[in-house]
């Protein structure tokens, strides 16, 4: 997968901008604080989850004194052409692709797979459940329309059970018809959630050793509220032992809107035994193998987005992680500093230097 243009208008310090991408390449950016360098990849997220990875208002990613935005480009896609573009406009989202328009945000998310690894990231181990949650669905989203359907469907049945409960009488049949689908869709998610954990976290385990100096192991438990095997029975007996507390608290006290993940490191709480460079060690390496995952999957890599890798990286990581990155992959990368040329040998690559919004290809 290849991002082939893009074009900003008032989003961010970018007033009307547009780039041409070269495929397989790795896009260097840097540049001094405060300019820009993290709004251009930020850009490539919105358009790939609509959402940002930096903020939950969308009015803050238009530019002051505007009161719309555009998000647009071109990507190639297993050898297809897709345009896309996102308009906000009265804190509504409008979404097109190919011009046509596209009311369902699932139907959009996930045509521009992207992954990102930023600083603040590090938060999703002491963050609550709910992010760890939102983490795995999100990727599951971009990767099965099944999975999609099924997430959907059950939180309107969870929302529609518990209106139900509130109900100053209660109709059990129509509660318990909501459970069942509840119980049919939770076996679906359970399972695809808890197989995506492992097949995550072998994936990172070959990745972990450049990171760590030392013989650490990655891993993960997946925490739902039942016993996997015979999950099935398990989940009905659940229901069937919280529905007095569900109809004294007039809402659904069980169910995969309460999982949680638990990362380790040695088997241990990575909260617990792990510094900040250990954590965010952990957390490249997940990306990374996540990015592996997808294109075993799809047989595609999905679009890098690297906000400030190489901060705490020393010279030698710095220039190792470069050789690891996946040569048919596009990454876009930003730095505060240049970068030295000579570490991308045998790479393609562009570099560019962010000012105030102005971004200027370079050579070094």
């Amino acid at each position: 997968m290849n991002i082939k243009s893009l074009r900003l208008i008032h989003f961010r310090n970018f007033d009307n901008v547009e780039f041409n991408f070269k495929e397989n390449c790795i896009h260097c950016f840097y540049g001094k604080n405060a300019q820009g360098k993290t709004n251009l990849i930020e850009s490539i997220y919105f358009l790939s989850h609509l959402h940002s990875f930096r903020t939950n208002t969308l009015s803050s990613m238009v530019m002051d004194s505007q009161d719309q935005m555009l998000v647009q480009a071109k990507i190639e896609s297993n050898h297809s052409m897709s345009d896309l573009k996102v308009v906000v406009s009265n804190q509504k989202k409008h979404l097109f692709h190919n011009n046509n328009s596209i009311k369902k945000y699932s139907d959009f998310v996930g045509i521009l797979n992207a992954i990102s690894f930023c600083p603040d990231d590090i938060m999703l181990f002491s963050a609550p459940k709910k992010v760890r949650r939102n983490f795995i669905d999100m990727e599951l989203i971009k990767l099965s329309k099944k999975y999609t359907f099924t997430l959907s469907r059950y939180n309107r049945t969870l929302k529609n059970r518990n209106m139900a409960l509130k109900q100053n009488e209660l109709d059990v049949d129509l509660i318990d018809v909501y459970t069942s689908q509840m119980i049919e869709d939770e076996v679906v998610i359970i399972k695809q959630r808890n197989s995506f954990i492992n097949s995550l976290m072998a994936y990172a385990n070959r990745l972990y050793p450049f990171f760590s100096r030392e013989k650490e192991k990655m891993s993960a438990n997946y925490i739902t509220f039942v016993d996997i095997d015979n999950i099935e029975e398990n989940i009905g007996k659940s229901y069937e032992n919280t529905f007095d507390k569900d109809c004294l608290y007039k809402m659904t006290n069980v169910g995969i809107h309460r999982d949680d993940i638990q990362f380790l490191l040695n088997g241990k709480d990575i909260n617990e035994v792990a510094s900040q460079g250990q954590k965010r060690s952990y957390l490249l390496a997940m990306k990374l193998g996540l990015a592996q995952m997808v294109y075993e999957k799809t047989n595609q890599y999905p679009i890098l987005l690297l906000d400030d890798v190489f901060s705490e990286l020393d010279p030698y990581r710095k220039k190792e992680l470069i050789h690891i990155l996946p040569k048919n992959m596009q990454i876009f990368i930003t730095t505060v500093e240049k970068v030295d040329a000579s570490w991308f040998k045998n790479r393609s690559v562009q570099f560019y230097e962010v000012q105030n919004g102005m971004v200027k290809e370079v050579t070094q």
